[in-house]
């Protein structure tokens, strides 16, 4: 682009405003009146997300005005999490919708996360904004996403070994000072908290963020986002897993995992089904333990 060009380009990137969308704000109202009304979207799935917070000191999205007219829309899960012993803004995006004759300015709705340095992921990029992502720093790495039958039969057989506790009074005093904070922070009804106990001991134990979703209409599945201690969790497969049959009536469980070593599923797993899929993300820490909590748990 030459510079008649590019400032011409800057002049009338001039003209939008890109504006914080806060809770139970007048902006807050008009992007929700905005989202309801573009035909090709889910405006149903999108509200359900909406209604997750993770930290009420950030927006949950930005908008571009012109004239006071919003023409566009980026939905953001931020929060603040510790990776490493570092400290980080960690901003899941989950809708980017920009009105068709505005779209040469769709980048203006992610320069305040840029600029803040954050940790950007966007775990369902449509194909066709991929190389737009990659412009913008991106980078594009595979997820796996992998289903494992639950062996219910086992449980008319095995002894109970292992107990599942969702009370919070129960669990709080056992929890780390870091994953307290991811059980206050996931209190949206979506989720479910617990932590499997080993009955022989139960300073062996592991906290687990999940959610129950409905897969092609008629089976559920119990999506696992974070484990805190894989080891217990795969040593004790065989047993936990009937636990998980009995208490949540579910006859799958998955995960969404990057690297081999995040996988919470025994290597040797039968009967079980992986997939793969493209996601987008900025800013990524080097030795980052992937998980899916703090983001639309899809």
């Amino acid at each position: 682009m030459n510079q008649s060009k590019k400032n011409q380009k800057n002049i009338w990137t001039k003209k939008y405003i890109t504006k914080e969308i806060f809770l139970n704000t007048n902006l807050h109202i008009q992007a929700i009146n905005y989202l309801k009304n573009q035909n090709y979207i889910d405006y149903k799935g999108i509200k359900k997300i909406l209604q997750i917070n993770y930290n009420k000191d950030y927006p949950i999205g930005y908008v571009i005005k012109i004239k006071n007219k919003i023409v566009g829309f980026v939905g953001t899960l931020i929060s603040k999490r510790k990776i490493n012993k570092k400290n980080y803004l960690y901003c899941n995006i989950h809708t980017w919708i920009v009105d068709k004759h505005h779209r040469i300015v769709s980048h203006l709705l992610f320069i305040p996360l840029i600029k803040k340095k954050s940790i950007i992921t966007v775990l369902s990029p449509q194909n066709r904004l991929v190389k737009t992502f990659q412009k913008m720093g991106f980078k594009v790495i595979s997820m796996n996403y992998k289903i494992v039958f639950l062996n219910f039969f086992l449980s008319f057989f095995h002894k109970n070994y292992f107990k599942i506790e969702s009370k919070f009074s129960k669990i709080k005093m056992r929890l780390t000072k870091e994953d307290l904070q991811i059980y206050k922070d996931h209190s949206n009804p979506s989720f479910i908290r617990f932590a499997i106990l080993d009955k022989k001991s139960e300073s062996n134990f592991t906290f687990i963020v999940a959610k129950i979703i409905k897969k092609k209409g008629y089976f559920n599945v119990l999506n696992i986002l974070y484990v805190s201690n894989i080891n217990f969790f795969q040593k004790n497969w065989n047993l936990i897993n009937v636990e998980l049959f009995k208490v949540y009536k579910v006859l799958f469980c998955a995960q969404y995992f990057i690297k081999k070593k995040e996988c919470i599923f025994p290597n040797k797993s039968k009967l079980s089904i992986n997939f793969k899929k493209n996601i987008c993300v900025k800013n990524l820490p080097k030795n980052y333990m992937f998980n899916t909590i703090y983001t639309e748990a899809i």
